[in-house]
């Protein structure tokens, strides 16, 4: 079954602090027909009361921590803490099984193979697919999907022209592609997950990054 045959209207909750990815991945998912809520990562009761009595049920939700914006600010324990709070929060919510199941994304960064001057990102890139997984096989009897989208820091991002490290060899991690990642990339494949046709993927991380994922954080 596509997407343009499902019997129903699709509502996708988008949890961000707010980026550019963010912004591409609402423009994208309206393109395509989809009805999309944003919300704080880390909501309040009051907003998540109010997005739940305006729908009944809920098929996708993405969460964008902001791990490609960067920031010191970013602490592992905090991210992971607040994608189990809102999938808690929007459970009852979430299309059953046999009404098609929803899906869920978080959006994490390629650090999580490691890199030298951001620890602390790679760790919450890294404990999101911990969590991503673990999710996958609590909820996938009740037809829910759990995957991963991981992406070099796109255009506008200030990691992106980073520069080497200090003190090692290493250069920022770059894609093979002649083109750097996009906002835009990251959304059409974060669409990709969230697709009727996607249904029987789950637990996974695809890397959206030029093929730098395939480089160690020792030779790149």
């Amino acid at each position: 079954m596509t997407d343009s045959q499902l019997p129903h209207s699709r509502v996708a909750v988008l949890a961000s602090p707010g980026s550019a990815t963010a912004t591409a991945i609402a423009a994208c998912l309206g393109d395509a027909g989809w009805t999309v809520k944003t919300i704080n990562e880390d909501p309040d009761p009051a907003e998540i009361n109010a997005l739940l009595a305006e729908h009944e049920a809920i098929d996708g939700l993405i969460y964008e921590p902001g791990l490609l914006d960067g920031g010191d600010g970013i602490n592992a324990g905090d991210v992971v803490g607040s994608l189990l709070k809102v999938v808690e929060q929007l459970r009852p919510q979430l299309r059953p099984r046999a009404d098609g199941g929803a899906r869920i994304i978080a959006i994490s960064s390629r650090d999580g193979l490691g890199w030298p001057d951001r620890p602390h990102i790679a760790a919450a890139a890294a404990a999101l697919t911990a969590v991503s997984r673990s999710l996958a096989l609590q909820l996938g009897p009740n037809g829910v999907t759990v995957n991963v989208v991981a992406a070099l820091p796109p255009q506008g991002s200030v990691l992106r022209d980073a520069g080497r490290p200090a003190g090692t060899h290493l250069r920022e991690p770059e894609p093979l592609t002649p083109a750097p990642v996009t906002p835009q990339d990251i959304a059409s494949t974060s669409e990709f997950f969230l697709d009727a046709r996607s249904g029987y993927i789950t637990g996974q991380v695809l890397y959206c990054c030029g093929g730098a994922s395939l480089l160690s954080s020792l030779s790149v």
